[in-house]
């Protein structure tokens, strides 16, 4: 079985979001964000040319993609925040 790709690098992973490939989950500890993609020959494809400077991306799917991900990064802490208010008021 192959093991998600993971990767802390932020621009590369509204890449691959803006360039069709699901993100599978995000772990943030300690102020930095994990981002796991299912591997794929796919994945690979667009990582080389992402590191080789090739890419090529639709520039608002890009932007639309880095919005959602601050998004997924940042709703985390807040769910985790008001899970811990809801769950002291319910006491």
């Amino acid at each position: 079985m192959k093991q998600p790709y993971q990767t802390k690098d932020f621009p590369l992973a509204a890449f691959l979001v803006s360039s069709g490939l699901a993100l599978q989950a995000h772990d943030r500890s300690l102020g930095v964000s994990t981002f796991t993609f299912p591997d794929s020959s796919r994945l690979h494809e667009l990582v080389d040319d992402y590191y080789g400077f090739r890419a090529l991306v639709n520039p608002v799917l890009y932007a639309n993609a880095f919005r959602n991900l601050k998004s997924v990064m940042y709703s985390k802490t807040t769910e985790n925040d008001n899970m811990h208010n809801h769950t002291r008021a319910t006491k």
